[in-house]
């Protein structure tokens, strides 16, 4: 199981889009044991949040994994929120024959606001079955209790959806190799800009004794967090401190964990400029701050003001003498969370207050620049539009005069000629 207060972060960068989603994810109880994740790309639209109870189930040659809990998928754009549940993970051949790993069981996705729903079976490989039978997954898409489509097929393949009105039956879903090769990369932080609650840093010696298939060693290091983490639980016992995570809050109403940085406002292309995570918040760098979209619920956080303090005295790895790890790090590891605002933790309310008061007066001189720049192109395109007005007026004029002009010119000369004609045919008579 993770240790209490075991974060985990990590992200995708879309290229196509041009934008990022970032996860997030804290053990926030170890007994039970519950991981709270929190994922966001409010550039295209969309967040997760859930927690997971994992469980286990041991049937002799198998075993079951079972994720219980819910995930909420928000569409910032529509408003709009999905709750589904996960499936479970099956392995077989524990004791005799192949080892095989499936997903089993029933994934319910629901929305209360357009009355849609999904019901999708995982279906585990019979006894007698055959390769056809692996992965195989059934479902029903609903509005209400009608069904307007089903589908079939593989969830690692091909998935058909049939439209039960019309009875047309199309490809919902098919990754092929081509699309297996734009799967995206996943970035994690680098290994020494990570914290010392962090997964890859707080493991790191289990991790290099199983990389070295040393079991003993790997059992050893196992321990001495595990020591570590008894040791901090008595010591909060015998204080009467009870564990408040650092990145989440349990509603006591729903019972859901919530992530306290969450933003669901909708992407603003003319005041959000990037979304960038660090030290596990997820922000927005804007031109303008407006307020955050937060959901009303009641947090279970009685004692406010002792959020620090206990955090600063959670469990963590015993002390050791870092080494930089040159060469070792994982071809995941190929970027990190790009950090804007870098800020000394150190530094006294004094100076923060300062800087805040210079970054309020640095907002509100680029908003009167913004203003007066966006006054200059109104005048600037009624300028230009009037001097069009009277170029098409001048035109026009100059176009009438020198018709004109030419009429009177030709009327001059035939008379001329006239006159011409009748003096030439007097000096002939």
């Amino acid at each position: 199981n993770p240790i209490i207060g075991e974060t985990f972060r990590c992200m995708w960068i879309h290229p196509k889009a041009n934008s990022r989603t970032f996860y997030i994810a804290e053990q926030v109880s170890h007994h039970p044991p519950v991981s709270a994740f929190y994922v966001s790309n409010r550039k295209d639209g969309f967040c997760v949040t859930g927690s997971i109870l994992a469980k286990s189930k041991f049937y002799g040659n198998s075993l079951s994994a079972i994720l219980d809990g819910e995930a909420r998928l928000s569409f910032l754009n529509r408003g709009e929120d999905y709750i589904m549940n996960m499936p479970y993970a099956h392995c077989k051949g524990i004791v005799y024959g192949p080892m095989t790993l499936e997903l089993g069981g029933y994934v319910n996705i629901t929305c209360e606001k357009t009355g849609y729903s999904a019901i999708i079976e995982f279906k585990l490989k019979p006894f007698l079955g055959n390769s056809n039978n692996v992965n195989q997954i059934f479902g029903k898409i609903k509005l209400g209790s009608e069904v307007l489509a089903t589908l079939e097929g593989h969830w690692d393949g091909e998935v058909m959806i049939n439209d039960k009105k019309t009875g047309v039956s199309e490809i919902f879903w098919n990754p092929t190799p081509e699309i297996r090769q734009q799967r995206l990369t996943r970035c994690t932080v680098l290994f020494d800009e990570q914290e010392d609650m962090e997964s890859a840093r707080l493991w790191q010696h289990v991790t290099r004794a199983i990389h070295n298939k040393d079991q003993n060693e790997a059992t050893g290091e196992k321990f001495v967090l595990e020591e570590a983490q008894r040791k901090a639980a008595k010591q909060r016992k015998a204080q009467g401190e009870e564990w408040l995570p650092r990145l989440f809050e349990q509603d006591l109403i729903t019972g859901e964990w919530q992530y306290k940085y969450s933003d669901t406002r909708p992407w603003d292309p003319l005041n959000d400029l990037v979304q960038y995570e660090k030290e596990g918040v997820i922000q927005s760098k804007v031109w303008h701050r407006t307020p955050m979209v937060r959901s009303a619920s009641i947090i279970s956080l009685s004692n406010q003001g002792g959020r620090k303090d206990n955090y600063k005295r959670q469990v963590s790895a015993p002390k050791r003498t870092r080494t930089k790890h040159s060469g070792q790090q994982s071809p995941e590891s190929g970027c990190s969370s790009p950090e804007l605002d870098r800020q000394d933790s150190s530094e006294s309310e004094k100076q923060k207050t300062k800087h805040s008061a210079r970054l309020r007066k640095k907002a509100s001189d680029l908003s009167e620049l913004l203003s007066a720049i966006d006054s200059i192109k109104h005048a600037q395109e009624e300028i230009n539009r009037s001097l069009t007005a009277l170029r098409s007026r001048t035109t026009a004029s100059q176009s009438h005069s020198n018709h004109s002009l030419l009429q009177h010119r030709d009327y001059v000369v035939i008379l001329f000629l006239i006159l011409l004609q009748i003096i030439i045919n007097s000096i002939f008579n």
